[in-house]
C-alpha cells in the first residue's frame, strides 16, 4: 500500500515474498514519487516473513520502520466499521508509518538474534517433544509393571537399565520366532 502525507492512496500492489522478487517492487513503488518525496518503509514483520525483505530494503538503504502489529490492529479497530483483508491491514500499516514514523523504531533485523531465536524455539519443541515421549513411557511401564516406581528408584539406574535391556532382548528374540503373517494378524487387532 502506498499512501502520501495527506493520507491518499496512490497505490496498491502484491509481490511475491522473494529475493528475486524485491528489486521490482522498488521500482514499482519509486513509479508513484514525486521529485522532493522520501520512501518510508514500513513492515509489521521484521523477524519472519518480512525478514528477508527488510534486509534487502536496509541494504538499498532505504528508510525502514518496524511496525508493532498492535499499534496496527489498534488503527484497525479505530474504524466505525471493523474490517480485516489484506488490504486494510496494508493501509492500517501505512497511517501507523505516516502518523508515527517518528516514534517508530528502525527494523533491523540482526541475524544472531533471529538464529538465537530459531535455536531456542527448536530446543522448545525438543524438551516438548522429550516430556511427550516420557509420559507415554510411563504410561505404558504403569500398564505393564504396575509397581515398577517402587522396584526402581530411579528410571535410569544401574539396576533399571539392566532390566529394561534384558526385556528388550526377549523381546526380539520373541519379535523373531513371529512369522510375518502373524504379525500382520497381530497389528490388524
Amino acid at each position: 500500500m502506498v499512501i502520501d502525507c495527506w493520507n491518499k492512496k496512490l497505490g496498491e500492489m502484491t509481490f511475491d515474498n522473494r529475493p528475486s522478487s524485491f528489486p521490482s517492487f522498488v521500482q514499482a513503488v519509486k513509479k508513484y514519487l514525486k521529485r522532493g518525496q522520501t520512501i518510508i518503509f514500513g513492515l509489521e514483520d521484521v523477524g519472519g516473513f518480512g525478514r528477508s525483505l527488510a534486509l534487502f530494503l536496509r541494504e538499498q538503504r532505504f528508510i525502514v520502520k518496524e511496525v508493532n502489529p498492535k499499534l496496527s490492529n489498534g488503527m484497525r479497530k479505530n474504524q466505525t466499521i471493523i474490517e480485516k483483508y489484506d488490504s486494510w491491514d496494508a493501509e492500517c500499516v501505512a497511517r501507523v508509518v505516516r502518523d508515527e514514523w517518528d516514534r517508530l523504531p528502525d527494523a533491523n533485523p540482526i541475524d544472531v538474534y533471529w538464529a538465537i531465536g530459531q535455536m531456542v524455539r527448536v530446543w522448545a519443541e525438543l524438551a516438548e517433544h522429550y516430556a511427550s515421549t516420557l509420559r507415554r513411557l510411563h504410561q505404558q511401564l504403569s500398564y505393564h509393571y504396575p509397581s515398577y516406581k517402587k522396584f526402581f528408584s530411579e528410571l535410569d539406574g544401574k539396576t533399571a537399565l539392566a532390566f529394561w535391556e534384558k526385556v528388550k532382548f526377549l523381546f526380539i528374540e520373541k519379535a523373531a520366532k513371529v512369522s510375518q503373517s502373524q504379525l500382520v494378524i497381530s497389528l490388524d487387532r
